[in-house]
């Protein structure tokens, strides 16, 4: 819960600075894209830990954006390393803008406050200095009021890189912002 406060305070902040009405919602608008830390486990026992600030636009389907990784084997820390977004928004599917459900309570947000799953590629760069690429899922489960995220999504990162698919959510909130 100190996250999503977190993440909240944050986001009312951007808002804040970026005033302005959401108008109608439409999956061609350009968003804001916020992952407070997330981590994500892979089905070999791996977690990999992840947070960002980005932004993508839909209609040109690009994207820019940096975050930070810690690869882990239970509590040990096999890797660490930044990424960022390579310029392309790969896929986005919009869930809509203005309330959350948690614990079956529907929960009213700021109007500019949206959900969705997009995906981005990117570039890692390990501490070691090694370079990869791979794909990176975030999940928001904000909707419209009196719907509802689609049935088996969860709040989320999922990460595909190096031959690992970090596919499972443990921990993370994240938020998708419309931009005026």
């Amino acid at each position: 819960m100190k996250r999503t406060a977190a993440l909240l305070a944050a986001a009312f902040a951007i808002a804040a600075i970026a005033a302005g009405s959401a108008g109608s919602a439409t999956s061609k608008s350009s968003f804001a894209v916020l992952v407070a830390p997330t981590t994500t486990a892979a089905s070999n026992g791996l977690t990999i830990q992840t947070q960002m600030t980005g932004s993508f636009n839909v209609a040109a389907k690009t994207a820019s954006g940096s975050g930070t990784y810690s690869l882990m084997a239970g509590s040990t820390v096999l890797d660490t390393g930044t990424f960022t977004l390579d310029q392309r928004l790969v896929t986005f599917q919009f869930y809509g803008c203005g309330e959350v459900t948690m614990e079956g309570e529907r929960i009213p947000l700021p109007p500019d406050f949206c959900g969705g799953r997009v995906t981005f590629v990117v570039h890692a760069t390990s501490s070691t200095g090694a370079q990869h690429d791979g794909l990176l899922e975030v999940n928001c489960q904000i909707h419209d009021p009196g719907g509802q995220a689609p049935p088996g999504t969860s709040e989320g990162v999922k990460v595909n890189a190096r031959g690992i698919n970090f596919n499972k959510h443990i921990t993370g909130d994240n938020l998708i912002q419309m931009l005026p």
